[in-house]
């Protein structure tokens, strides 16, 4: 039982409809046929075997030597043979079965062939080509898709025996769009369907091994056509054909449709991550305009100071090196530079910071230079500034911004304050880290965004303490780390 249990799923097919009714599959009784021409044969070589000792020996030889060659030629040119095996299906389905198509086998094997991914996976205009002329033994096919502007072209060739680069203009698809029918070139050559006789191009009349167009409808959208090839054993389509064809196709156009979609998504996806860029830089470029004009009022005063123009020539450096930077940002081949994670000194860095900002409003400092830290001090430096730029924004005039270090445990941080007019519980929660939210009429909402970005990718945090009427307290938090001699050197002077 157990035996026959296991053989069974494939030799029969159960009728749900009809409890206890089963009939063979294809599959089974094509193998069955083999099998009983095989076993017929042995029955013949033994009667043969029986007979041939009675024929004197010189027609014994020669009638051996035809059976051996007729037998050898028999196998050499019929087992190979494509044809002889589309032919072998042919007969079945025409003879022992009420339908041209196992549905279930070939549905199976069509979903396998569409779904089939990895690296040895053909493109999916291939696997579309193929997997529905496998369905009606089809050798090879034609794929055309559609482009923006309605028409076909040519885009996938499957094992097609010429080279084509023909496509097909906007009436066809707007009719096959509106119909979803099925093409049947002998009868269109042959004049019974007029009407779309007119629609078709003169090269697909013309290509006698055109045998079917398959319409490739997702929803309202004709994603493409796909042309079959003639089979090996020709045969005019019927409605079955018609029938599968349209439904194979509607399968294979949610395919297609899925892949543009995808397609389009990443294209999304490139566009956004180049307008996030673009925000990112719009802001850096506003902090500039902004030092930048400063400069250009003070050197109405102070140009004649030398020390006025020596600071003038190094923020004037420092802006063009930032500017420059900003465009390779914008450049679509950059890519962000690994985070040069080293141990500096945290307390220069942010007295650094300060001195960038020291000449818009009053900034006071308390930076332990002794204090190191790992992460990138570049990046450091324009998180700070950053964030002092809206600590001054934010804070009343004559009212200093506070910039201090301190050491926390095994972290080191830099402390940011103003006494402005504060942020609720609500918008830091829920709005300060989102992009485009602003408190400020003309801001932008980058800066707070960024600058997290920036504390992340040195492995770093960034805390925020503030309310309303009280300010601000921004804290960075980055890996502590033991400074070298070099970077000992001492704090710069803090800037009033």
């Amino acid at each position: 039982m157990s035996g026959a249990a296991r053989w069974s799923p494939s030799l029969v097919e159960a009728r749900g409809q009809r409890p206890g009714r089963v009939r063979l599959s294809r599959h089974a009784l094509l193998q069955s046929l083999v099998l009983l021409a095989f076993a017929g044969s042995l029955v013949a070589m033994i009667l043969l075997g029986s007979w041939l000792p009675r024929l004197p020996d010189d027609v014994l030889r020669t009638v051996a030597v035809s059976i051996v060659c007729a037998i050898s030629a028999a196998v050499i040119a019929l087992l190979p043979s494509s044809r002889t095996r589309a032919l072998a299906k042919v007969m079945l389905a025409k003879h022992l079965f009420a339908h041209r198509y196992d549905y279930r086998e070939e549905w199976l094997r069509f979903v396998a062939a569409l779904g089939r991914t990895g690296a040895d996976a053909a493109p999916l205009g291939t696997r579309v080509a193929q997997a529905i002329a496998d369905i009606v033994g089809s050798p090879a096919a034609l794929l055309l898709v559609a482009r923006e502007e309605g028409e076909l072209r040519i885009a996938t060739e499957w094992r097609w025996p010429d080279a084509l680069a023909a496509g097909a203009g906007l009436p066809l698809a707007d009719h096959l769009r509106a119909t979803g029918r099925v093409l049947a070139f002998d009868r269109l050559r042959a004049g019974e369907w007029p009407e779309e006789y007119v629609l078709v191009p003169e090269w697909m009349l013309a290509e006698e091994a055109l045998w079917a167009g398959v319409p490739l409808l997702h929803g309202d959208r004709l994603e493409g056509l796909l042309l079959l090839h003639r089979p090996v054993i020709d045969r005019a389509l019927d409605w079955e054909d018609f029938d599968l064809l349209r439904l194979a196709g509607q399968q294979a156009a949610g395919h297609l449709a899925e892949a543009r979609v995808q397609e389009a998504l990443a294209e999304a996806r490139r566009f956004d991550e180049f307008n996030r860029r673009f925000a990112f830089i719009m802001h850096d470029v506003k902090n500039l305009v902004s030092q930048l004009a400063l400069l250009a009022r003070n050197a109405e005063r102070h140009a004649d100071n030398p020390a006025f123009r020596a600071d003038m020539i190094e923020t004037l450096n420092g802006s063009a090196t930032r500017l420059n930077d900003m465009l390779a940002r914008l450049d679509q081949h950059h890519r962000p530079r690994a985070e040069e994670r080293r141990a500096f000194s945290l307390g220069r860095a942010a007295c650094a910071a300060a001195l960038a900002k020291r000449a818009q409003h009053p900034i006071e400092v308390a930076a332990d230079p002794c204090l190191g830290a790992l992460g990138d001090v570049r990046r450091l430096e324009q998180a700070l500034e950053h964030l002092i730029q809206n600590a001054i924004e934010a804070s009343p005039a004559g009212v200093p911004v506070i910039v201090a270090t301190e050491r926390r445990g095994d972290a080191a941080a830099v402390i940011i304050a103003d006494r402005g007019c504060g942020m609720d519980a609500e918008f830091v929660a829920h709005r300060l880290f989102r992009p485009f939210a602003s408190t400020k009429p003309a801001g932008f909402g980058i800066g707070a965004y960024e600058v997290r970005a920036l504390i992340r990718a040195m492995g770093g945090r960034l805390e925020v303490e503030s309310a309303p009427g009280r300010g601000t307290r921004f804290t960075v938090l980055l890996p502590s780390a033991e400074l070298d001699g070099e970077a000992r050197q001492p704090a710069l002077a803090a800037a009033r």
